[in-house]
């Protein structure tokens, strides 16, 4: 069974999502010196983003999903990315507990990153939009998703872990999955249904 693949770890007790990019930049350390950052380490998997490609796609299937849900459209951070990338690279898989809201997914067999956004989507058919749960790690991915307090996002994909081959992480500033109730009402909104709500993409690319 496909979803049997699919691992997707939340990274916020707190809030966050979003994609990119298998190929691009094979040197993110000589990128990140063009940002006037660190880049992050690349070897043993690769771990890539880049601003064309893979990375539009995703990022616009991310601000659908917002438009959608009465959200404002996210913009990418390159920082974001970076550090993404650096909390990918050990393969473990695991929250970064950093300053961002995060999501984690990662599959042995998907490769595509757009797949990873429209899974951690499905999490809305769990959500109660009227009587909201803030502590259900059921919904987080889709929350942070959707939060609209959310303005920017940066994300890295892996490729090459041993035991997830292909992971996407996302970090999105300010992070959302946080406060009351009423917190998650004004910025976890249900979706407006004259808006394109985008179906499953391919697996593999």
């Amino acid at each position: 069974m496909l979803f049997s693949t699919v691992a997707v770890h939340l990274c916020a007790a707190l809030g966050f999502a979003a994609g990119a990019f298998g190929a691009g930049f094979n040197d993110l350390n000589d990128f990140a010196k063009d940002l006037g950052t660190v880049g992050a380490k690349v070897d043993p998997p690769l771990v890539s983003f880049d601003s064309l490609g893979n990375m539009n796609l995703v990022i616009s299937l991310i601000n659908k999903y917002r438009v959608a849900h009465q959200a404002p459209v996210v913009n990418w951070n390159s920082s974001l990315a970076i550090y993404a990338a650096n909390a990918a690279y050990p393969c473990n898989f695991r929250q970064s507990h950093g300053p961002y809201g995060e999501i984690l997914a990662g599959s042995t067999t998907v490769n595509n990153p757009e797949w990873f956004v429209w899974f951690v989507y499905g999490e809305n058919t769990s959500y109660n939009f009227k009587n909201p749960d803030v502590n259900d790690p059921r919904t987080k991915h889709f929350t942070q998703l959707v939060w609209a307090g959310t303005k920017q996002v940066g994300c890295a994909f892996a490729s090459g872990c041993p035991e997830l081959k292909y992971q996407l992480w996302c970090e999105f500033f300010p992070k959302g999955n946080t406060g009351s109730q009423l917190a998650y009402r004004n910025n976890v909104k249900p979706a407006d249904k004259t808006k394109e709500i985008p179906g499953m993409p391919p697996t593999n690319v």
